[in-house]
């Protein structure tokens, strides 16, 4: 389907998301795109929905029957929060913060793991692990981020604030993520075997916590976890 195709209403928007193109939609999937114009556009309709199915499915909207209707009403509210997207360059920037706590852990012969906590545009709490320097099986990178932050912001609290590791969290760390209220987990690489967003559970698609940690990765799975993959061959 063309992208002229795409109704001028919507088209409008998307544009404003740099989202106006058909590859797009079906790249993302109509609920992520619709969930973007909603929070950027919050009076928008569930026609947008529709239109935004269509165009991802390349079949005509006003084949759509009430049923389906209802149906892609029931999918978009049983999604978890989203919040506005992060820019590519956002994400290489503060990953790379991270990393550069992963090689202080290695430097400690711990596991290469490094955190950033990221309020307002600004690091205000860094980490890595340390558990084998502490004698502390919860010194996480993570963990140690968090106490870091909580005690900067004066706050147990950390809503409005995202969380950048290197390699996906485990379900220690996850656990403290919602418990602390992270708003975002930004993750490089997953975790085979310990890992609690993909790998081995699927902690935050749990929707009967009080707080719901929206979670972006893998971002780059083979630059990610090189630093630790290369770790463990060494060590056998």
């Amino acid at each position: 389907m063309s992208e002229i195709n795409i109704p001028y209403y919507l088209k409008s928007k998307l544009e404003r998301l740099n989202l106006a193109t058909t590859k797009l939609i079906r790249q993302h999937g109509y609920l992520e795109i619709y969930s973007q114009l909603k929070l950027a556009f919050p009076s928008i309709n569930y026609q947008a929905l529709y239109d935004l199915y269509c165009l991802a499915q390349q079949s005509l909207c006003y084949t759509l029957a009430p049923e389906k209707q209802a149906e892609l009403r029931a999918e978009f509210k049983a999604m978890t929060p989203r919040h506005i997207w992060l820019k590519p360059d956002t994400i290489k920037h503060f990953l790379t913060a991270a990393e550069e706590q992963a090689q202080l852990a290695l430097q400690d012969n711990e596991v290469p793991i490094g955190a950033v906590i990221v309020h307002q545009e600004q690091i205000i709490a860094r980490g890595y692990n340390r558990t084998r320097r502490d004698n502390d099986i919860m010194a996480h990178a993570e963990i140690v981020a968090i106490l870091a932050a909580q005690q900067h912001l004066q706050n147990y609290r950390l809503s409005e604030c995202d969380l950048y590791i290197t390699v996906e969290p485990c379900l220690m760390c996850s656990g403290a993520i919602i418990n602390s209220r992270i708003k975002r987990v930004i993750f490089g690489a997953c975790e085979p075997k310990t890992g609690a967003y993909i790998s081995q559970h699927q902690v935050f698609n749990n929707k009967k916590t009080n707080h719901h940690t929206e979670v972006i990765g893998p971002i780059d799975q083979n630059h990610y976890s090189r630093l630790i993959s290369t770790f463990f061959q060494n060590k056998s």
